[in-house]
């Protein structure tokens, strides 16, 4: 079995209303799924939360501060690839930029998966396939959830 750990950011607007959320369609069986934005920890990021905010920075063109926290943790399986993914939710708020995923663009295998940032409202999540699937909860538009939410081991068969 393979690992990569993940780290992603949770960014809601500033009136708490709508989250930063990026749509993935597979290349080629058009699955689509929506996350916030993130990706895999690399050798140059200090830590995760520096890989939170360089992913957000590719997948949407906003510079954002993250709160040195930990919201969610997930593993994912991902069958196919016999592949455990240990992802890292943190929160994080932007700074500046305008919304765009221009800084994708040669950055591989992702600029052929991104087609969209967006801010969508809890309503409109609800008729999406997200990631994770707390994102349709109300405990996570109210922001209850504690900290280091453990989100369970979830297995998926990518197409």
């Amino acid at each position: 079995m393979q690992y990569r750990v993940r780290a992603a950011a949770i960014i809601f607007s500033q009136d708490q209303q709508s989250l930063l959320l990026i749509k993935h369609v597979h290349p080629r069986t058009g699955e689509t799924w929506w996350v916030p934005p993130g990706g895999a920890v690399e050798k140059s990021d200090q830590n995760i939360f520096h890989t939170a905010e360089r992913e957000t920075f590719e997948e949407s063109n906003y510079i954002i501060k993250t709160s040195k926290e930990i919201r969610y943790i997930r593993e994912f399986y991902e069958t196919s690839k016999c592949l455990l993914h240990l992802e890292l939710f943190v929160p994080g708020e932007v700074i500046s930029g305008d919304l765009s995923i221009k800084n994708i663009y040669g950055k591989g295998e992702d600029e052929h998966y991104i087609q969209e940032a967006a801010w969508l409202n809890q309503k409109e999540v609800q008729s999406l396939v997200v990631y994770p699937e707390i994102i349709k909860a109300d405990s996570f538009w109210e922001q209850s959830d504690p900290d280091g939410t453990y989100l369970e081991r979830q297995s998926r068969e990518m197409k």
